[in-house]
């Protein structure tokens, strides 16, 4: 597999390969690969899938990717329109640490490293002025080669190390369970709940699309992404209506029908279980 965003045989020349995006919309599929990779969103919004972790990204999103972590990006339908006008753009980088060997990463005087490469291991989301001073990094990163790169790589590295502006993704216990068929097969269904997530999503229709009995694709899924298709797919539904909640112009019962949800008590009661807090009350933090 080729994933948009990732030039396999440049990347395995370079300690440090870094480039610029900048596409329509994403439509790289899902993937995985033995190098470290970190994504600055510099234009763009959408949905992201790192192991077992889905979450809304919009313009400033920052996350580093460990080795062999499956990750995918999407776009908000609108990107895929025929007349769309709008751009994605982004920074894109690929690291390798095995230039540092193990004794130093090991090393009693920098314990923070270690554990800041485990938590990348699960995928981090770094905010907050950690972001705003990786961006500055990063920009300078991109400006640079040779030896220069590799400081400035040390010095991102260093500086999330050294912060608790970040969070892991993927929960704890996640492992790759994917192989080259299981990826292809598995961007495949993504690929269709997000773009039929606001419609019904009959079972057999997405059992059908893998080539499994409804009783067989519920057990590979769950296997595949450690959630359940009904969790999975009110999971994308919940983070959609969380960013209608922002539109002041439409209603609850609106921003229920336009998230997929059939009616107001099934919304709010997958609302509360994801987010802990009602649509209503989220509404009003939102003003704080």
């Amino acid at each position: 597999m080729q994933p948009l965003l990732l030039e396999t045989n440049t990347v395995q020349r370079h300690t440090i390969f870094v480039k610029e995006i900048n596409v329509k919309n994403l439509s790289n599929p899902v993937h995985f690969h033995k190098e470290y990779e970190m994504v600055l969103i510099t234009k763009s919004k959408g949905r992201r899938i790192v192991g077992d972790s889905i979450e809304n990204f919009e313009e400033g999103d920052l996350v580093l990717i460990g080795p062999n972590l499956p990750h995918v990006m999407y776009n908000d339908k609108s990107y895929y329109e025929p007349d769309n006008e709008q751009r994605v753009a982004a920074i894109v980088t690929y690291f390798r640490m095995d230039w540092l060997n193990e004794d130093f990463i090991n090393s009693k005087e920098i314990p923070q490293l270690q554990e800041l490469l485990q938590d990348i291991g699960r995928g981090i989301h770094v905010f907050g002025d950690t972001q705003k001073q990786v961006v500055q990094l990063l920009n300078e990163l991109l400006a640079s080669n040779g030896l220069r790169r590799i400081i400035h790589l040390l010095s991102i590295i260093n500086l999330i190390s050294e912060t608790k502006e970040y969070k892991c993704l993927s929960s704890i216990g996640y492992t790759n369970p994917h192989n080259q068929k299981d990826v292809q097969r598995i961007s495949k269904i993504y690929t269709y709940i997000m773009d039929n997530f606001t419609a019904d999503i009959p079972l057999e229709t997405v059992a059908t699309l893998a080539n499994m009995t409804p009783s067989a694709f519920c057990k590979y899924f769950k296997g595949r992404t450690q959630k359940t298709f009904t969790n999975f797919v009110n999971e994308v539904r919940i983070g959609h209506a969380c960013k209608l909640l922002f539109n002041d112009q439409l209603s609850m019962t609106e921003i229920c029908f336009q998230s997929g949800f059939n009616n107001l008590t099934n919304f709010n009661r997958n609302f509360k279980q994801y987010t802990k807090v009602s649509p209503s009350e989220f509404k009003r933090n939102l003003t704080i």
